[in-house]
């Protein structure tokens, strides 16, 4: 809270940090004698939603400020703890990680009702940002017009001209799913994601795509294949994390489509994940890395499906041109590109160039 406050909230610096700090402090007494947070100190919290909905503020810096206020008190209590606590220190952090949602709820709902009041209406971003935090509530979704369901599907894109998606981008994008319910959008990280129920009506990959196709109308398109997670509700962070993380190798692979699930990708995220083998696969086209012919022939070739006719067109080069740089790259390297084995082999190691040379691949959203 302390962060958020010396990083510029016009809600009283002091007054708020204090508030946190206080708050922060009764749940620990409370949880040692057994109680939950009363409704006195949930509606302080509260109060200061209110504040930030009338001054125009937006809501998330406040959330993580509790988030982070509530995760440095608990751990201040694990490093003080002596030996034999352990257990009751576990039971502590699974208490206070209710008390944060409870809290994040609380804040929540008094800020969406203070911006319709003022003719506003966010309830939407919000129950996106809290169903990410596994801290939504049914009063929340029915404020927001939206019938939770079971599974949802988590898309994940990089929105064309912007570096991370602006506040007005996840506002436009919120307004033009909001009809039919189609899903609800936030901000993750560099990502534009959406939160898309299943219905039985349509499809997984039919409603992600539908999903773009409304959100390019309304001029949002994304800058490659989205990422797209199928989860239960309960796992949808997770799900956004796996979705940015598709999207990104999806990006490096050049795929093209709407959107890319795990299953096309599923070679890169096993290299990704796995340093030691993209060093032994890089090294399999280090000979030819120092010629650029080579090592763009070789990109072209698998690129245009092994079809050598259009593979020389695209470089423009005569086909007997292209049959020498292939026995050449088997040559330097003793794998020849055009068999079962040498394939895959290329192709891997391509692919672990790509990761290893990009920082497009991140590890969380």
């Amino acid at each position: 809270m302390q962060m958020y406050a010396e990083g510029g909230g016009l809600v009283g610096s002091a007054g708020s940090a204090e508030l946190v700090r206080s708050v922060l402090d009764r749940g620990l007494e409370l949880y040692r004698q057994g109680g939950h947070l009363p409704a006195e100190e949930i509606a302080r919290c509260a109060a200061l939603a209110v504040q930030l909905a009338e001054r125009g503020e937006r809501i998330a810096p406040l959330l993580h400020a509790w988030e982070v206020g509530c995760s440095v008190a608990v751990a201040d209590c694990w490093v003080s703890a002596r030996p034999g606590e352990q257990s009751e220190l576990v039971s502590l952090t699974q208490w206070a990680s209710t008390g944060v949602k409870e809290i994040t709820a609380a804040i929540s709902l008094a800020y969406v009702h203070a911006q319709k009041q003022a003719g506003l209406d966010t309830s939407r971003r919000v129950l996106a940002d809290l169903m990410l935090n596994g801290a939504t509530t049914d009063e929340l979704a029915a404020t927001a017009h939206h019938t939770p369901a079971k599974e949802y599907v988590a898309v994940a894109g990089r929105v064309v001209g912007e570096i991370a998606p602006s506040a007005a981008t996840v506002a436009r994008a919120s307004a033009a799913l909001t009809t039919g319910d189609l899903g609800l959008s936030c901000q993750a990280g560099r990502h534009l994601c959406i939160l898309a129920p299943i219905r039985s009506h349509s499809g997984p990959d039919e409603q992600a795509g539908q999903i773009v196709e409304t959100l390019k109308r309304v001029g949002i398109t994304f800058a490659a294949p989205a990422g797209a997670v199928i989860a239960p509700r309960s796992e949808l962070a997770v799900a956004i994390q796996q979705a940015a993380r598709i999207e990104s190798l999806a990006n490096i692979a050049g795929l093209d489509g709407k959107t890319v699930e795990s299953n096309q990708v599923i070679s890169e995220l096993a290299i990704s994940r796995d340093s030691e083998y993209r060093r032994q696969l890089i090294s399999l086209i280090d000979p030819i890395v120092e010629t650029p012919e080579l090592l763009k022939t070789l990109r072209t070739l698998y690129l245009m499906d092994l079809d050598r006719t259009r593979t020389a067109r695209r470089l423009n080069v005569a086909r007997r041109t292209l049959t020498y740089r292939l026995e050449r790259i088997e040559q330097l390297t003793g794998i020849n590109p055009v068999r079962t084995r040498g394939i895959l082999a290329f192709v891997l190691a391509l692919a672990a160039r790509d990761l290893d040379s990009s920082c497009a691949v991140p590890e969380s959203a």
